[in-house]
């Protein structure tokens, strides 16, 4: 190994990339063949999401050692990270086979396992792993959150237990610790986890994330919605779609039962409102318990700058329908106040849907379905206030009933629609 490539691993393991990239073409200028060296840039390049570059220093790390490990697991890394998880399996298990003995390898192939939802799989890679190396912080880790997946919580406390006592200052182990107390309800001992995760890495979002709904949990009327929440995370793809299709047409369902049997509706309704109101809470809950932490000391400090933004938006159109529909039963004679009410409120779902997303990817097609169910609700709103100047003329009034109908429907359907369609952009695994 030359000066240059020692110095670039250094930096690498201090995260300075930038730094690390120069020391490495220096190396590849003195040893134009190392592979060690072009994945260690295939590294860097990733740290610096210049994905396509990586994948090149990868594939040719891989071509310069083909019976070397290392250039698979830095591809099978690069492409994990750029959410190819097929390819990232084929990349590590290659690793693996080339060389068994390697708990890293092992981890790796456990970790892109737990991405793809498949818990159990993820469980038992970790276990490969720790039995190469009983102390390996990352193959704990991942066999305690697995655990909790599967729903084995007092398991997962003691890995977790026992990952602290191998490394007191993992972030991840913390923060893992924290989900695991949240789980079950413990919500002093999640937050105090949580804490300790931030302070000893202040970029882990996923300590971030942790003390924000710790927080919230504080709040009776949230708690069952966190404990929906973190089941729903616990199941896979298929089965999170069963369970929300399966809502959905059981509210149908019993939405015609009441509507063909008047004597069953009394005791339809309140299941039809309790699942109305269920469904509405998933929407509004996590974005207007963030409208709340704007008053908690800690709490508004642990908001992001688009979960603050979000809560901004989704407060001001909940308090903006709210004030036009009071306004509109203050005087009745202004009609177009209850439109503007049931507009704005209706807003609101698109808008709570699109600011829970945080990819770059389906943020933006969020983005454009909320914009365009807001201009139905402006040319509804603005067509039934002017209508009454275009009435008297027959192919004008026409005209004006097929606008308000076809932007009425588009405002409703598009405001119900949006957690369906939120939901399907989560369900996509985005490519970088």
């Amino acid at each position: 190994m030359t000066p240059h490539l020692q110095r670039a691993t250094l930096l690498i393991d201090q995260g300075r990339f930038e730094l690390a990239e120069k020391e490495l073409a220096a190396a590849m200028a003195q040893e134009p063949e190392d592979s060690l060296a072009h994945g260690c840039m295939a590294l860097c390049l990733l740290a610096r999401q210049a994905y396509d570059r990586a994948a090149e220093f990868a594939q040719r790390a891989i071509h310069l050692r083909p019976d070397a490990p290392w250039g698979y697991y830095v591809s099978a890394v690069v492409w994990r990270e750029r959410n190819y998880l097929d390819k990232a399996e084929a990349f590590i298990r290659e690793a693996v086979a080339l060389d068994p003995q390697d708990p890293d390898y092992r981890a790796v192939l456990g970790g892109i396992k737990h991405q793809q939802g498949d818990w159990e799989a993820a469980r038992l890679a970790a276990e490969d792993a720790l039995a190469l190396d009983a102390e390996h912080i990352a193959a704990l880790n991942l066999r305690a959150e697995s655990l909790r997946k599967l729903g084995r919580t007092l398991d997962a406390h003691r890995e977790l237990e026992n990952a602290l006592r191998v490394n007191p200052d993992s972030a991840e182990t913390h923060a893992a610790l924290g989900w695991t107390y949240l789980q079950d309800g413990q919500r002093r001992p999640a937050e105090k986890h949580f804490r300790e995760a931030l302070r000893l890495d202040p970029e882990s979002e996923w300590a971030r994330q942790g003390v924000l709904e710790s927080l919230r949990a504080y709040n009776p009327v949230y708690r069952p919605l966190l404990k929906y929440f973190i089941w729903m995370q616990s199941l896979g793809r298929g089965a999170q779609w069963g369970v929300i299709l399966g809502g959905y047409f059981g509210y149908r369902i019993l939405g015609g039962m009441a509507e063909a049997n008047p004597a069953l509706a009394p005791w339809l309704m309140p299941l039809i409102v309790l699942y109305i109101v269920f469904a509405a809470a998933t929407w509004l809950g996590q974005p207007l318990m963030n409208l709340a932490l704007r008053l908690h000391p800690f709490g508004r400090l642990a908001l992001s700058r688009d979960e603050r933004i979000g809560s901004n938006w989704i407060g001001g159109f909940l308090a903006a329908g709210l004030t036009a529909l009071g306004a509109s039963y203050c005087w009745p004679e202004a009609a177009s106040l209850f439109l503007v009410a049931i507009a704005l409120l209706l807003m609101v779902i698109p808008l709570a849907t699109m600011f829970n997303l945080s990819a770059p990817q389906p943020r933006r097609i969020a983005l454009l379905y909320t914009l365009a169910v807001g201009a139905c609700g402006v040319v509804f709103v603005a067509g039934a206030m002017l209508g009454p100047l275009w009435i008297g003329d027959e192919g004008n009034e026409r005209t004006l009933l097929l606008l308000l109908g076809a932007t009425s429907n588009g405002l409703l359907w598009g405001a119900v629609l949006a957690p369906l369609a939120t939901n399907i952009l989560c369900s996509i695994t985005w490519k970088k």
